[in-house]
Formats: C-alpha cells, sequence, structure tokens
C-alpha cells in the first residue's frame, strides 16, 4: 500500500467520551497496526483525560498520536426565536506543544 493510500482516522471518540466512545485507549493502537494507520487522532469530548495514556501507547507502538478534543461551541442564530444560544459540536486538532497548551 502507497503512503498516499493510508487512512488516518480524525475523530476516534474513547471510553473517556461517555455514552459516545467504546474504544479503548490501550488497544487502540494495536487496531491502527491491523489496519495499517500510520496516524490516528482521539477528539473525546469536552475532554483530554486520554491524551497523556495515548500520546505514550501509540507513540510507543510507532502510531503517530494526534491530540484533539470535539467541543460545542455556542453561537447564535438569525431566526433563533428563543434567543437561547445554539451549540454546534466542532472538534479541534492540536498541531503542536502550543496549540495543545492553549
Amino acid at each position: 500500500m502507497s503512503d498516499i493510500s493510508k487512512f488516518i482516522h480524525l475523530r476516534v471518540h474513547t471510553e473517556y467520551s461517555l455514552l459516545e466512545g467504546a474504544v479503548k485507549v490501550k488497544g487502540l493502537a494495536d487496531l491502527c497496526h491491523s489496519f495499517d494507520m500510520p496516524a490516528v487522532a482521539i477528539t473525546d469530548t469536552n475532554n483530554l483525560f486520554a491524551a497523556l495514556e495515548f500520546s505514550v501507547g501509540a507513540a510507543g507502538a510507532g502510531i503517530q498520536p494526534i491530540i484533539g478534543c470535539q467541543m460545542d461551541v455556542s453561537y447564535s442564530g438569525s431566526d433563533n426565536a428563543s434567543k437561547a444560544p445554539l451549540r454546534a459540536p466542532m472538534v479541534f486538532l492540536a498541531q503542536n506543544t502550543r496549540g495543545y497548551e492553549t
């Protein structure tokens, strides 16, 4: 398989995304190897609880870890009659250490 055709999943929810994900952090690197994935991103909802465990485990297995988070972003819509803020889930990925710290 060529490098161009390799798939990198950028939106994995682990067991730390309560009610949304079931992927075990400890088994994620093995799953990546079995599907020939060179990297993977975890984007748990509203938390980064798995970041350290995932980074250490993936890097140790030769998988490039990508850290991210899915967060609900509030906005006001022009047709919003109730005036309550609307919410939309957005995924944020850290490009480097500075991005992670921000």
